[in-house]
């Protein structure tokens, strides 16, 4: 986009802040979001959005319209790569960045896109920028910290001697300490620094996780001390867990023995993970108890993947007991970690046991793979929730009830939930030709001969040669599915309690008992 279309943009959006919602729709309709193609555009619109807002630098109504700002700002973050590269961002524009990013002050939540620019840019100026602004006056939200970070980590140039250790400033900010630290171990371990960049500041590292582990001891006591509800709580302890998984990161790294003391305080923790970590960076400081403690934790299912693997670093794999080392063990651990991340579960279950394996040729792979089925449970009080979930070629939990199912079912389930192919595809009703309604109603006439009502179809499937008719309907007064395939009909239930099987689960059974029998001729 040129200077003068983003200007007349500007100018039709002077009242933009005033505007009911359907006149901001038609404009963001008219230009908004923008898309950048060159560093050039992208600094055309941090001028003309500084100039901007020196010519309203008291409407305060205008620079707390957070959706405006998001809108016109977002693009400085998506820029390409390409374009970062093919040039340094000109003086007048980090000044220009600089100016627009205090005037819209911490409570922006668009502000962080500037320091997304200055930090791609990858020139010294520009990072020097990045790093006066980002201590002196950070983000008010750590999320928004971590994405203006984000470019540093995908650069080899000269970074480390420009943002440290001014960078390091920022470990007194909460905001900001984790991506820091972060960033100073990821500069370390890629060999982009002589030395640790938070090597001089050591011993402020160990005074910062002393305070953590206090406050965290403290909140395992008595946490209605530090939140009114149970999300408070969780935001608390992960914003402590980020940071101190950072700095037992730092001190493994930079190697000073000293620590050892605060890290040992760290065990005493109840949070697995916490305990995880500090015990790594314990045995990387050749204090046995470390290796000791890891060994214990290779034990717990949901740190065991992370333990095995710090084991294994550290060339000491053959302290864990032989039995959380098998592949079965590893599968456990995988599955543990994957229920207990926040956008599943949120916690490990407090029950998983074994409930099938076989190895078997899984869609995708090349040679016959080690599968695992488990069955986990979670209980509140007198509420629970448990299912059958995959390990081994995929980690995965289907929604679905799949506990009355055969093992050869669940991991058909699982086969068709996870089949790619551009020969494997489902088109909706409303999609069909002439040719396939026709095909269809010939269908529906067979399924009415035989006794199915109320039948209603619901996709038609592609299956390599195969078309798949995929319909609901009610047979012997039970609701379920059919589905036509041109040579048989098969009627599956949909089942009964609060998760049953749908159209699209008893498909994905469909699918993957074909898949799987195509490959394992004993299926």
């Amino acid at each position: 986009m040129t200077r003068d279309q983003l200007q007349r943009l500007l100018q039709d959006s002077k009242s933009f802040s005033h505007l009911d919602a359907r006149a901001r729709d038609a404009l963001r309709r008219g230009g908004l979001p923008l898309e950048l193609r060159s560093l050039d555009e992208a600094e055309s619109l941090v001028a003309a959005l500084a100039e901007r807002a020196e010519s309203d630098r008291d409407d305060d109504e205008l620079r707390g319209d957070h959706d405006f700002w998001s809108a016109l700002l977002a693009p400085l973050g998506r820029l390409p790569p390409a374009a970062q590269r093919t040039a340094a961002l000109k003086p007048s524009t980090i000044s220009r960045a600089i100016e627009l990013y205090r005037w819209l002050g911490p409570p922006s939540q668009a502000r962080h896109c500037l320091l997304t620019l200055l930090a791609g840019s990858g020139c010294s100026e520009a990072l020097a920028a990045f790093a006066e602004l980002i201590v002196a006056d950070p983000p008010g939200r750590p999320q928004d910290a971590a994405l203006a970070f984000v470019p540093l980590f995908q650069r080899r140039n000269n970074a480390a001697a420009v943002l440290f250790p001014r960078l390091l400033d920022g470990l007194e900010h909460p905001a900001i300490a984790a991506a820091v630290l972060d960033l100073a171990n990821y500069l370390s371990r890629e060999g982009l620094t002589a030395t640790h960049p938070a090597s001089s500041r050591v011993d402020r590292l160990a005074e910062l996780l002393g305070g953590l582990v206090s406050r965290l001891a403290r909140l395992e006591e008595r946490p209605e001390e530090f939140a009114d509800s149970p999300a408070e709580l969780n935001a608390v302890v992960g914003e402590s867990v980020e940071l101190i998984v950072s700095i037992c990161h730092a001190l493994a790294m930079i190697g000073e023995p000293s620590v050892t003391g605060k890290l040992h305080q760290t065990l005493e923790l109840s949070h697995r993970r916490l305990r995880t970590e500090a015990a790594f960076a314990l045995a990387s400081l050749e204090d046995d108890r470390g290796a000791e403690v890891l060994a214990q934790m290779a034990a717990e299912p949901v740190v065991r993947p992370r333990a095995l693997a710090y084991l294994e670093e550290l060339g000491m794999l053959s302290r864990a007991g032989e039995a959380d080392r098998s592949p079965a063990a590893r599968a456990e651990g995988e599955l543990a970690a994957w229920l207990a991340l926040p956008m599943q579960f949120g916690l490990p279950p407090q029950k998983l046991e074994l409930f099938d394996s076989r190895r078997q040729h899984w869609p995708g792979d090349a040679e016959p793979v080690d599968c695992y089925l488990f069955r986990y449970e979670y209980r509140l009080g007198d509420r629970g929730v448990s299912g059958i979930a995959l390990a081994g070629p995929i980690t995965h939990a289907l929604r679905a009830d799949l506990e009355d199912l055969s093992p050869a079912d669940i991991y058909a389930a699982y086969a068709g939930w996870c089949a790619e192919h551009e020969e494997i595809r489902e088109i909706s009703p409303d999609e069909l030709s002439l040719e396939q309604l026709e095909t269809w109603r010939q269908c529906q006439r067979e399924l009415d001969e035989q006794g199915y009502e109320n039948v209603r179809l619901a996709k038609l499937g592609y299956f390599f040669d195969e078309q798949h008719f995929v319909a609901s309907a009610r047979r012997g007064g039970q609701s379920g599915v059919a589905i036509a395939d041109g040579e048989q009909i098969e009627w599956r239930p949909i089942g009964l309690g609060s998760r049953p099987l749908d159209v699209d689960a008893i498909y994905q059974i469909h699918k993957g008992r074909k898949l799987l029998r195509a490959f394992n001729p004993d299926f």
